[in-house]
């Protein structure tokens, strides 16, 4: 009797990423089929994207902007996580903190609305780089927050004991126990803030700022042009699929080896 062969392993996975592929290709094709019916301020075709995409990150007048949009998001998160870190820390030495934090605080914080966050942080300190900062960390803060309690409530107690017997120090404690064990939950936090944050860096500028991809947004309507608007949005695909391939997914998939799981 004749045994059937084997699949080899890697054809699931590259007749995904051909399907994948061709469902691009389609869209693109229909994309440009549809834009030759239509004037370029309405829906400009594939090529002019990619040519003002070009521009964007060629042009030093205009690569300014992106840099300065990145600049903002990377403080936003570096504060977000943070704050959030402190707060965790706080809820763990507190039990009436923890309740209050996770019954009221984090409520208020999931269900503000973003917009809300924009106009208050015009009000409050008018247009600057801070505002822009402030409206990012008010709106990405839930999600890393709620990552770092979750991670605070996984972490093994015996171990942290252990270290601490090693130890007088609390700092070298956290650092070299504590935030290792904690890191999982932090870089899991991180990447789901850093696609939200990009996603409402342009609200927030488009409310707070005078430079940024958001400022340009603005330019780009009063300019009726759509070729702009869509190679900025298409900058930050390109950007937040960067920063998850090349940095967040490789540190998530060690400290995953690390607790012995994976991404």
């Amino acid at each position: 009797m004749v045994e059937p062969q084997a699949a080899r392993p890697g054809a699931a996975g590259f007749t995904s990423h051909g399907l994948a592929e061709g469902a691009i290709l389609l869209f693109v094709l229909l994309w440009w089929s549809t834009a030759r019916g239509l004037p370029a301020f309405v829906l400009p075709g594939p090529w002019d994207v990619l040519r003002t995409f070009g521009t964007l990150l060629v042009e030093p007048s205009l690569l300014i902007h992106v840099g300065v949009s990145f600049a903002r998001i990377t403080a936003a998160l570096v504060l977000t996580m943070a704050l959030a870190i402190g707060l965790g820390l706080a809820a763990r030495a507190s039990d009436l903190f923890a309740a209050v934090l996770e019954a009221r605080i984090l409520l208020v914080l999931n269900s503000f609305p973003g917009v809300g966050w924009a106009i208050l942080g015009v009000m409050w300190f008018g247009v600057s780089n801070g505002t822009v900062i402030f409206i990012q960390v008010a709106i990405v803060l839930p999600f890393c927050l709620i990552a770092v309690l979750e991670g605070f409530r996984q972490i093994d107690a015996d171990l942290e004991e252990m270290g601490r017997s090693f130890t007088r120090r609390r700092w070298r404690s956290f650092t070299r126990v504590t935030l290792p064990l904690l890191a999982p939950f932090l870089i899991s936090g991180l990447r789901v803030a850093t696609g939200i944050a990009w996603k409402i860096a342009l609200v927030a500028e488009l409310f707070g700022a005078q430079t940024g991809l958001g400022y340009l947004l603005v330019q780009a309507q009063s300019n009726a042009n759509a070729a702009m608007v869509f190679a900025i949005c298409l900058v930050i695909v390109v950007i937040v699929f960067a920063l998850d391939r090349l940095l967040l997914r490789p540190l998530a998939q060690a400290y995953s080896r690390n607790q012995g799981g994976s991404s």
